[in-house]
């Protein structure tokens, strides 16, 4: 018998499958939005796109993608570093986007959806890596602005204006 098949005889099931957390995580999130969605009450509900269309398409998005991330990472556990050692995920990583994310919560009626989501889009962006930090701040601000266009303009709905609302 190989060193592999015995190493990986004797380090069960759940070894190196710790990433099915993210599944579970997309799985929540897509019964949170479902919850949600089944509480609307929505009234002339017979157009084909209605308000439950992107919350509907979101849900299956989300449990497609929870369904292929679980099938790659059952295929194709985690294996061990050199020498046996336990690979972990990036934390710094990790916890820059949460800490976005909390800003972004925080900032979002103060500050408002241009400048809050600005400086999330840039922070996602540096916690996965990028490191050109004018060209994330200015192409995140075009960004957001054509998203509060786009709310605006085209669907209607208003997006926190934040400072610029004192304009």
């Amino acid at each position: 018998m190989s060193d592999t098949t015995e190493t990986t005889a004797h380090r069960g099931f759940w070894a190196g499958r710790a990433a099915l957390l993210m599944p579970a995580v997309l799985v929540g999130i897509a019964v949170f939005l479902g919850v949600g969605v089944a509480q609307m009450e929505v009234a002339g509900s017979e157009e084909l796109f209605g308000p439950k269309a992107f919350p509907l398409i979101t849900i299956a998005l989300l449990l497609v993608v929870a369904v292929l991330l679980t099938i790659s990472i059952i295929r194709n556990p985690e294996e061990p570093g050199p020498d046996g050692e336990n690979l972990s995920s990036n934390w710094r990583s990790v916890g820059i986007v949460v800490g976005t994310l909390v800003l972004f919560i925080a900032l979002l009626e103060t500050a408002g959806w241009i400048i809050a989501a600005a400086l999330l889009f840039a922070g996602v962006a540096v916690g996965l890596g990028s490191r050109r930090y004018g060209l994330l701040i200015s192409g995140r601000l075009i960004i957001s602005s054509l998203v509060q266009l786009v709310f605006v303009g085209l669907l209607g709905l208003s997006l926190p204006p934040g400072v610029f609302g004192l304009f």
